[in-house]
């Protein structure tokens, strides 16, 4: 009897423990450059997204999601350079990327700074976004375009 108790009970807590690991994983940034160049609102939901600061800040508002996949890119390698020195080679500032409060980028989403995404603006699955993109804009596709509008109450922004 007593057995059977210790088994499920460290059964359990194993299952818990790998749950726990993997709601980590799921939910942990990485970052590439500077910390202190990312700033990401308490309220703001994120998954697993990329950060890289290299060439510029990466600012996350309130209320914004970031669903599992995101990447964002400071910066640019320069394709002139080979070898080492193309590795190496990048603005050090000036490709910042803001996202604005509400605003929701979905799964797989890839934004290439600089660039701005405005206040509860929508990205869908899978894009690639190399603009501003309106506040209440909804876009989409390879590179990304405007598809259509977040439907909102007319209030001053």
């Amino acid at each position: 009897m007593k057995n059977k108790f210790l088994d499920r009970l460290a059964s359990s807590l194993a299952r818990r423990s790998v749950a726990l690991t993997a709601h980590e994983l799921l939910h942990q940034p990485t970052v590439f450059g500077p910390f202190e160049r990312l700033s990401v609102a308490y309220t703001a939901a994120v998954n697993n997204p990329i950060y890289n600061t290299i060439s510029g800040n990466i600012t996350v508002g309130e209320w914004v999601m970031l669903a599992h996949g995101v990447y964002l890119a400071t910066g640019e390698h320069d394709m002139t350079k080979f070898n080492l020195e193309r590795q190496i080679t990048a603005p050090h500032q000036g490709w910042d990327i803001t996202i604005e409060e509400g605003a929701w980028l979905a799964t797989n989403v890839t934004v290439l700074g600089p660039c701005r995404i405005g206040k509860h603006a929508v990205v869908a699955a899978g894009s690639l976004v190399r603009t501003d993109v309106p506040a209440y804009a909804v876009f989409a596709g390879v590179p990304a375009r405007q598809v259509a509008e977040v439907p909102h109450p007319d209030i001053a922004d």
